[in-house]
């Protein structure tokens, strides 16, 4: 198949590799918080801040749902996406996806640096939460994982793509 997906935590890389991956492939590069943004015109957070969480969930998934199978495409999608069973199906349906698993202690300085970024869901137990209620999720639904663990960005899109078959 001529699509990946790639799943994970926010800071996990999902967008940068996503380029490269895209670039040293020859193809399309599709990230879905930067559809969202374009559609509203501005940031995702101040997106989730004016819809709420919860109609944030049905436009990413209206969002990931609207992707077609047509053409060689790497996907990067928010970290929340795992939350809809339908986006996820859609997904596999017309990709592979991959999990890039990155240990929380190299997501901390990452998040830090991004912020403020829209983290859906997010609460009172802060990263460490959400990266506990995610984990499961991302293995669900994922055909291959990828554990990243402090390789440089090249590296990690050359074993990405190596891993998952894909040139």
């Amino acid at each position: 198949m001529n699509r990946l997906t790639l799943i994970g935590m926010p800071g996990s890389g999902k967008s940068a590799l996503g380029r490269i991956i895209a670039t040293r492939l020859g193809w399309q590069f599709i990230d879905t918080d930067l559809c969202i943004e374009r559609r509203f015109g501005k940031k995702l957070q101040a997106v989730v801040d004016q819809v709420g969480t919860e109609e944030f969930a049905r436009i990413e998934e209206e969002t990931v749902l609207g992707l077609t199978s047509e053409g060689a495409a790497v996907i990067s999608t928010g970290g929340s996406v795992v939350y809809s069973e339908a986006a996820m199906r859609h997904l596999a349906s017309i990709s592979t996806i991959v999990f890039l698993d990155v240990p929380i202690h190299r997501l901390h300085p990452r998040i830090a640096r991004a912020a403020p970024r829209g983290i859906v869901g997010m609460g009172e137990g802060g990263l460490e939460e959400l990266y506990r209620r995610r984990f499961e999720l991302y293995h669900k639904y994922a055909h291959s994982i990828v554990l990243l663990d402090g390789e440089n960005l090249q590296d990690a899109a050359t074993r990405i793509i190596s891993q998952c078959g894909v040139s």
